[in-house]
């Protein structure tokens, strides 16, 4: 008799898989919806139909229907995150690192040149525009608008937002050329660069010709070396601490999340 080929062989799941299993595709189920049919038509019930799973199931990963749409939504942010790291391999190269002199410093730097007017930072912020022209940004507002009268939604997403904020800033760090990912302005003007991009983006929302938004963002990518510059300056200039209290604040540290409260829908 034949012994079984190796990849034949389906080894059976372990109990942690498939809780991952049923989490991915109550998170892949909400965030279909999400774009599909909105905020206000996507219920629990709606995302359990969607991802075949059965009641207890989904109230044992998300016990509201807030914490499973904030995940939806984080889960969204981070297929993105992925879709930017593969487009980041196609980047112009990075001529502030090529172009350092014998101390360290790049070269443009020192002869007078701004941080962040080079061919590479206008390319990272293009793909940040990107980030608010898509349907993740729209998904978004819906919960930013739904929460100013829903407390439960706005305690989660409070924190959520947090936490997206800071792995932005990490990411596009990640991606601009040494002299602007080391300037100690960039977090400052990357939080400038973001809300010009929120107000953009609620106009594409809004309005159905969109394409004068392309000469405001080329405007701002010729401003960003300049705005680096002044937060460098600001930045040195305030006290420590200062910087991460631009984001939206989180709850206390410590502090229960409001969609914890065993509130159900």
């Amino acid at each position: 008799m034949p012994e079984p080929k190796l990849d034949s062989v389906r080894l059976p799941r372990t109990q942690q898989q498939r809780r991952e299993e049923t989490r991915r595709a109550l998170l892949d189920a909400a965030v279909e919806s999400l774009i599909e049919v909105g905020f206000a038509r996507t219920t629990t019930l709606e995302v359990q139909r969607r991802a075949k799973v059965s009641r207890g199931a989904l109230l044992h990963h998300f016990p509201s229907k807030a914490e499973l749409l904030v995940a939806a939504v984080d889960h969204l942010a981070e297929m993105r995150a992925k879709e930017m790291k593969t487009l980041a391999a196609q980047l112009p190269p990075d001529r502030w690192a090529e172009r350092s002199g014998p101390s360290g410093d790049p070269a443009d730097v020192r002869s007078g040149e701004l941080p962040g007017s080079d061919a590479r930072t206008a390319v990272v912020l293009d793909l940040l525009w990107q980030c608010f022209s898509s349907t993740f940004f729209q998904v978004t507002m819906e919960l930013r608008t739904a929460a100013r009268t829903d407390p439960e939604l706005r305690g989660v997403l409070t924190i959520a937002e947090r936490s997206l904020h800071e792995r932005i800033v990490a990411q596009f760090r990640s991606l601009f050329g040494k002299a602007v990912a080391e300037h100690p302005g960039l977090e400052r003007a990357l939080f400038t660069t973001l809300q010009l991009m929120i107000g953009a983006a609620m106009s594409c929302v809004l309005h159905g010709d969109n394409s004068w938004l392309d000469n405001v963002i080329a405007d701002w990518k010729a401003m960003f070396p300049l705005a680096l510059a002044h937060a460098g300056t600001a930045t040195a200039a305030e006290p420590a601490g200062r910087i991460s209290e631009r984001a939206p604040r989180s709850a206390p540290r410590g502090s229960v999340p409001a969609g914890r409260s065993g509130r159900r829908r």
